[in-house]
């Protein structure tokens, strides 16, 4: 049976463009909603939601001023200090994220407990993004390929253990995700539009939105001028093309105060920071090595090795499939061009880590690729139902993955590299940033240590970092949670397997040191707490799939 041409898919019914898309999107937020506090907070979080708030709090007293003394009282010098706090990201997704921290956080008990700094409150942000996001896949592909591909491709951002973890947390990538995919999209459906330089000028108001949230936005102005060529005479292209890229760059202008003092010098200043910064250390195939140094195939490994094997095996599908009539529909293409930039990019000398995170946004449209190759598997199927029930469950399988992991999905690695034991035998890393320091994990640290002591945590990337974990039990047994250098004034050590980070004193503490709890995943342990004078005999860890032990 001839393969039904990609290109020429039956028209959605109105109920499915309508409906089911945000359904989707709706089930896919209330599943980040259910679980929003299950993970521990990262050492970014703190961070992004002191910033967000700090914004907030800086407007309202803008706003005061202007109220009681007009808008020429507003001085550049103030508008600088508005924004001095971090000037290394746009404020656009820490604005959103310190609003989210405000608004919610009369009900922080109900999103995984109160904490110091409201993170908790503050990943409602990144969750409704998230829902959108998933709604919005699930619309393109529906609308291009068909209610089937539609559906899938939104289930299959839903069932990548990585991209599902990144919505529960209060930082920029899953927000990046949603602009960027919001950008992208926007500007092929003006280019393919019946007048589509005025929609150019429109969908230029979307890019302005990406620049806002994250440097990664700068890199969208060759595809979409790529695509404007391919598919319009250059009379339209290049005008049109123009007038997005003014608009974007005049939203984010804008909307970016700090950038109207001296333009030119603080925006290379910005453009500048992605390299003119302290390097990283990875843990990559057993060695440690600084960010910039990386081997250049550190981005493909983890594209290929952090999402379930049996949607790489469509999304292969999907993407032979689009690239076969390219003339007829470049918008595959697009697709595919818009995740090789990142990883090409990240496959030079550009810093690269936290494995799949810094491009995170190209998931989204490996995920309209995926619909894709279902859509072609579908109609081959025809009206054999038992091969589509087979079709059906082999994408239901492929969320084994977020359940096994739960809550700690940052940790996943597919078949291909033998789950999470093959990555630990490989050396590769096993956790992200204090995601494993979980609030059960916590609950049981509060039981285990005595009133009053101190508990040091390892690794500290900041020295907010360990007053975000306070919990309200801790608090009132009077433990302080001290930054890794607090060790010597500490019987306890609360340490995540982040090895690239740990010090020789952490290293030297940890073959001294006795485990008395622990939690794991697939018999690999991902965070331990340690004591220093125990008398009890050693804690033996089992291999079940996720255990608490306490001797």
């Amino acid at each position: 049976m001839p393969d039904p041409s990609p290109m020429a898919p039956p028209t959605p019914a109105p109920s499915f463009a309508a409906r089911w898309p945000w359904l989707l999107g709706t089930l896919a937020g209330l599943a980040v909603l259910l679980t929003i506090g299950d993970p521990g907070i990262t050492s970014d979080e703190p961070i992004d939601v002191k910033v967000g708030r700090n914004y907030l709090s800086l407007a309202g007293s803008l706003i005061d001023q202007v109220g009681s003394r007009g808008l020429g009282s507003v001085r550049q010098a103030n508008l600088d200090a508005f924004f001095a706090d971090n000037a290394q990201h746009p404020p656009l997704g820490r604005w959103l994220v310190g609003l989210a921290s405000v608004v919610f956080e009369p009900i922080e008990g109900l999103l995984g407990g109160a904490d110091p700094m409201s993170v908790h409150p503050a990943r409602v942000a990144p969750m409704l993004a998230f829902a959108v996001l998933v709604g919005l896949i699930t619309r393109e592909a529906g609308r291009r390929f068909g209610p089937p591909a539609g559906i899938v491709a939104g289930v299959s951002l839903v069932l990548m253990p990585r991209v599902f973890a990144h919505a529960h947390f209060a930082t920029l990538d899953t927000i990046l995700a949603l602009c960027w995919t919001l950008a992208l999209l926007a500007a092929a459906r003006a280019i393919e539009g019946t007048r589509p330089v005025l929609a150019l000028a429109i969908a230029g108001a979307f890019w302005g939105l990406a620049l806002l949230t994250k440097i990664h936005a700068w890199l969208l102005p060759p595809l979409v001028l790529g695509y404007a060529l391919l598919r319009l005479p250059i009379r339209k292209a290049i005008p049109g093309a123009i007038l997005w890229g003014l608009v974007g760059l005049l939203v984010f202008l804008v909307g970016w105060p700090w950038l109207w003092n001296d333009s030119a010098d603080r925006l290379v200043r910005f453009l500048s920071t992605s390299v003119d910064r302290q390097p990283i250390r990875v843990l990559y195939f057993g060695r440690v090595v600084e960010d910039v140094a990386l081997p250049w195939h550190y981005p493909w490994v983890y594209f290929a090795l952090t999402v379930p094997v049996g949607l790489h095996l469509l999304g292969l599908l999907g993407l032979i499939r689009g690239l076969r009539q390219p003339r007829t529909d470049p918008f595959p293409a697009l697709l595919a061009s818009s995740i090789l930039l990142f990883l090409v990019l990240f496959s030079t000398r550009a810093p690269v880590y936290d494995g799949e995170r810094l491009f995170l946004l190209t998931f989204p449209s490996w995920a309209i690729l995926i619909g894709l190759g279902f859509q072609g598997l579908w109609d081959r199927f025809g009206e054999r139902r038992w091969l589509r029930g087979l079709l059906i469950a082999l994408v239901v399988s492929q969320g084994g993955g977020v359940v096994r992991m739960h809550p700690y999905q940052l940790s996943y690695y597919n078949l291909l590299i033998g789950g999470l034991p093959g990555a630990e035998r490989l050396g590769m890393e096993l956790t992200y940033w204090g995601d494993t320091l979980a609030p059960p994990l916590l609950a049981e640290v509060q039981h285990l240590v005595p009133q009053g002591e101190a508990v040091a945590i390892a690794p500290t990337f900041h020295h907010l970092y360990p007053t975000a974990l306070l919990n309200a039990g801790l608090f009132e047994k009077e433990i302080r949670l001290l930054p890794e250098q607090g060790l010597d004034e500490s019987r306890w050590l609360l340490v995540f397997r982040r090895s690239a980070y740990w010090s020789p004193a952490i290293e030297d503490a940890l073959t001294r040191g006795e485990p008395v709890l622990e939690q794991s995943r697939a018999g690999v342990w991902l965070s331990r707490l340690y004591r220093f004078d125990a008398p009890d005999p050693a804690f033996v860890p089992d291999n079940r799939e996720d255990s608490f032990r306490t001797n």
